[in-house]
């Protein structure tokens, strides 16, 4: 009893200090975090957003049924079953078979030739063969099934990331396209009845007809502009609603944390490391066709049973060790395994082009993001000046120094700061996320993989 409650003690003496160091290092990790992070779409303060949490719900949830992953899935399964082929290579093989044989027709002068003359034949047989010496070609076989399997892993999680990017696209620019448009038509319901109380100072002698001719001129072009707007919305909502399957309503700007990043040389993306398997994969397959000219040895084991169609109970039992090996093949031989050998160093070769790309891919993402952070504040800045601009000068309507031309030129800059704010924004989000895709972490920060997505798919 003594030993048991000294065991329960230390138990509960261990999970007290763990919990104690959990709670420190999460404390640790948020105020590291909280000193770097800048929220996405924070500074609209919006009253209606979507949380980091719930934006990666929404993510996660859409990329279950997409065409890409379901046909990655299928292509993993595939290679599975095609290593539990390669490895069951290494059992024995049983076979049954009959033995039909008669003579339809006889034409022989020799009638003592027992072989000429032999009788008709129905027999069963049942062969029990084994390779023992291939080549080395099953066990070549069984690594190369096994690299592929793993590729397939690789590109599954592949196609799962990549599905996380092209949500997240296609989410930011149908809300942008909205915001937009909505902003946009508040502009212009707004400035509207100024055309007519415009006409009426020029009636009235207060403004220069010119200054009308204008502020119709730019108020044109502001309603076409918002007019591209609209169709930009109509077509990335409806590839919104194509790609989620959902309607596109109560759907918010997210606010999500991004880090600040840097070159990171320690973790490769998913090419890279795919290339990396492709080349064992060419190396095994070099070993399948070297194993190709080697010898075969093996034994095999036959039973037969005579005359099935008779009452007889005539059978034997045969067996014995086989061996082949090519001798002299012309050439073919060596032409063969030199072409699978070009095949291996080409596909090493692909793995540096894959590395460069990544090394030149990461270095634009990181130029992307730390410009889009350096820059956000100043320009959502200039936004909101150019937005007191606008109703300073609207409020001025009943003066004398009131500038029509200003007022509708104030709006066009100010929707024109808006885009380029919220295209800011985007690039910042879609940034980070591809940069975590490069180093093969964005499916961790969305908690999602395959094997998650399994289990969902399955109703667990």
């Amino acid at each position: 009893m003594k030993i048991k409650l000294y065991k329960n003690i230390f138990l509960l003496f261990l999970i007290l200090n763990f919990s104690n160091f959990s709670a420190y290092a999460e404390n640790t990790v948020d105020t590291v975090f909280n000193k770097n992070k800048i929220v996405t779409f924070s500074l609209l303060k919006h009253e209606n957003t979507l949380g980091e949490i719930d934006y990666f719900d929404f993510l996660r949830s859409s990329i279950i049924t997409q065409p890409e992953f379901l046909f990655a899935n299928l292509q993993s399964i595939e290679k599975s079953e095609n290593l539990k082929y390669a490895q069951r290579q290494r059992w024995p093989e049983l076979n049954a078979r009959v033995i039909n044989d008669h003579a339809l027709d006889r034409d022989i002068d020799d009638i003592t030739s027992i072989r000429k003359r032999r009788d008709d034949s129905f027999d069963a047989v049942v062969e029990l063969s084994q390779p023992i010496y291939s080549g080395g070609t099953i066990n070549a076989e069984i690594r190369k099934a096994r690299y592929d399997h793993n590729l397939s892993n690789i590109e599954k999680e592949n196609a799962l990331s990549n599905l996380i990017l092209d949500a997240n696209k296609y989410y930011l620019s149908a809300v942008k396209s909205k915001e937009l448009y909505d902003y946009g038509i508040m502009l212009i319901d707004e400035m509207a009845p100024y055309l007519e109380k415009v006409k009426e100072r020029v009636d009235i002698g207060i403004t220069d007809p010119i200054e009308l001719a204008l502020f119709s001129i730019k108020f044109n072009a502001l309603k076409s502009r918002i007019q591209i707007l609209k169709t930009q919305q109509d077509r990335d909502i409806a590839i919104f609603e194509y790609f989620f399957e959902k309607k596109f309503s109560e759907i918010y700007f997210p606010e999500v944390s991004v880090m600040s990043i840097r070159m990171n040389n320690s973790r490769e993306t998913y090419n890279v490391k795919g290339a990396k398997i492709k080349l064992n994969s060419a190396k095994e397959e070099t070993k399948i066709i070297k194993g190709e000219f080697r010898p075969q040895l093996g034994f095999n084991t036959r039973y037969t049973r005579y005359d099935l169609d008779e009452d007889e109970n005539d059978s034997d039992i045969r067996g014995g060790v086989y061996f082949s090996m090519p001798l002299f093949t012309f050439g073919r031989a060596r032409a063969k395994i030199s072409s699978y050998k070009a095949k291996e160093n080409a596909t090493q070769m692909n793995i540096d082009i894959e590395r460069k790309a990544d090394e030149v891919g990461e270095t634009e993402i990181v130029n992307i993001v730390q410009s889009a952070i350096n820059t956000r504040s100043e320009i959502f800045s200039s936004f909101k000046d150019t937005q007191n601009q606008r109703r300073i000068i609207k409020n001025r309507l009943d003066s004398t120094a009131f500038s029509a031309e200003s007022y509708v030129n104030s709006g066009l800059e100010e929707i024109n700061l808006l885009e380029e704010f919220l295209d800011v924004e985007i690039r910042l989000l879609h940034g980070y996320f591809t940069y975590l895709h490069q180093n093969q972490g964005l499916n961790n920060l969305i908690r999602v993989s395959p094997w998650i997505v399994r289990i969902i798919k399955k109703g667990i």
